[in-house]
């Protein structure tokens, strides 16, 4: 269950003249035994901020800035590792390049509610809500400063033969030098210093091989979009380092068989390419392109029934039960940026619903709610918190229990004339962090071979829980056949995770009609 659908924003009508019965939040009042009361509830929530654990950023911050590096992309993280080993750097840090991602976000939520009067107090209720979700992202990429261009295994016509010749080399020296070692019977072995030296020299080929073998293809079954750029001073430490082995293989240990060149990228990166990686699955990430686009789905429905256990001229006080059933359009894992339409899970809430009228103009509402979400699967990309591309062989499907939720709705409104009204809204939500598993240990296993690292399941606990606040203006009108409303609210603050910093309009229609 998304928050931002269920933080309840005004609600308002006058239903007399005489007195101020009108809401904005769910109203306590039910239908007439026998009548069918219509709401129509659009909803718009903007937004291109959000609230973190380092304060309100864009949406695109992860890939802005002067330096695009590991700080979002473990690929990047992993690669920036590895050269630090192949060029003897270990201040190294990889770059794109500068790069500015502009990302608005758009949510279109129109709930159509039905709900009959089965006596003069209780009432049901169903909700269908039709969801449009908006995406609007473009990303400029200048490789100005950038030390990393693209893997020539996707760009230049032969490198696959190139790579391969080089490994084998590569490989076939530490092989001779191993088994020479192996044997007990060079280099002074087992206990002389030039034995110590071979051993040494060994081990630092290995893992020299290794950090390049991982830079060109990748750790499991992810592949590597970038390389280091030929010229730059990682290019430049890694070709030093292989003319280094290969001398010392010569010199030292006569073997001649390793002398081909490493194979760096020629260009720096463009924005063409970088997002052909974005999309590829071989060697990138496997998302859907930067795009503006709308989507379309289903919610998840509601079914409610409501008691309205007093009905006093100044206070009323009804109590709620309801049931979010899982019939939404579930998000997708191909989005970098992404606001999804429905969760696809069962909730069930509880409500308690009060108005007070003070002086037959000001009107008090106080509505607390509490939620839980029952457990499911979901698919996702198994990642930390912080990394914002991850690549495709990281998606699986993990036991996901949602955070159970609470919110508080307080609302004043002051009648200026018989039909119309006026106040403000304040809203408190509160969730607790998600929790996910692994299915089966065998689901933990593949992933950690895909990844070639493992991977725990928990890291996607991290950023889930949230708290906000919202605060708003309320305006209402009534009419003698339909109730009407408009609100406008923003959420002021954020914490726990990644709350959207979303201005949220919402109008409200309602009308009535007797069946029997």
């Amino acid at each position: 269950m998304r928050p931002t659908i269920l933080l309840a924003v005004p609600l308002i009508a006058l239903s007399a003249p005489g007195r101020l019965p009108a809401q904005t939040v769910e109203r306590t009042d039910t239908p007439k035994r026998g009548a069918l009361r219509l709401i129509f509830d659009p909803r718009i929530l903007a937004w291109d901020r959000q609230f973190t654990g380092a304060g309100r950023e864009s949406l695109g911050a992860p890939l802005s800035g002067d330096t695009i590096g590991g700080q979002h992309i473990p690929l990047m993280a992993r690669l920036q590792q590895d050269l630090r080993t192949a060029s003897g750097l270990p201040g190294f840090i990889a770059s794109l390049g500068r790069g500015l991602l502009s990302v608005y976000q758009e949510k279109r939520i129109t709930p159509i509610t039905a709900e009959l009067g089965v006596s003069d107090r209780l009432s049901l209720a169903v909700t269908i809500p039709i969801v449009r979700v908006a995406t609007r992202s473009a990303f400029t990429l200048d490789s100005s400063g950038a030390n990393l261009g693209p893997n020539p295994l996707a760009t230049v016509l032969g490198a696959d033969q190139r790579y391969l010749t080089f490994f084998s080399q590569f490989d076939g020296a530490l092989a001779q030098l191993s088994d020479s070692l192996t044997t007990g019977t060079h280099y002074g072995c087992p206990a002389s210093p030039k034995c110590a030296q071979a051993y040494a020299a060994l081990s630092r080929g290995a893992a020299v091989r290794n950090a390049l073998q991982r830079t060109v293809y990748g750790a499991g079954s992810t592949g590597s979009p970038f390389v280091p750029r030929a010229g730059s001073a990682v290019g430049l430490g890694i070709d030093s380092t292989v003319a280094q082995l290969q001398r010392q293989l010569d010199t030292a240990y006569g073997i001649t068989r390793f002398s081909d060149s490493f194979l760096l990228a020629t260009d720096s990166l463009t924005n063409p390419v970088f997002e052909a990686f974005l999309n590829d699955t071989s060697f990138g990430f496997g998302y859907n392109p930067f795009r503006n686009s709308w989507r379309y789905g289903l919610g998840d429905m509601e079914v409610e029934a409501k008691y309205r256990l007093v009905s006093g001229s100044s206070y009323a006080l009804a109590l709620g039960a309801l049931a979010r059933l899982p019939t939404g359009r579930r998000d997708s894992t191909l989005e970098v940026v992404d606001a999804p339409i429905a969760d696809h899970q069962t909730d069930f809430e509880a409500r308690v619903l009060q108005e007070l009228t003070l002086a037959r103009r000001v009107w008090l509402n106080l509505a607390i709610r509490v939620g839980t979400q029952t457990a499911g699967t979901r698919a996702r990309r198994v990642a930390p918190f912080d990394a914002f591309l991850v690549p495709q062989q990281a998606t699986t499907v993990l036991n996901w229990k949602p955070g159970d939720y609470a919110a508080v709705d307080f609302a004043p409104l002051y009648r200026f004339a018989p039909r119309f009204a006026a106040g403000v809204t304040a809203g408190y939500w509160t969730k607790q962090a998600d929790h996910y598993s692994y299915r089966a240990p065998q689901d933990s296993l593949d992933l950690t071979a895909r990844l070639g690292t493992p991977m725990s399941a928990g890291v996607l606990d991290q950023g889930t829980s949230e708290r906000r606040v919202r605060l708003g203006v309320a305006f209402t009108y009534v009419g003698p056949a339909v109730e009407g409303g408009f609100t406008v609210e923003q959420t002021v603050s954020g914490a726990g995770g990644q709350v959207a910093a979303a201005t949220v309009y919402r109008l409200v229609l309602r009308v009535s009609r007797q069946l029997f």
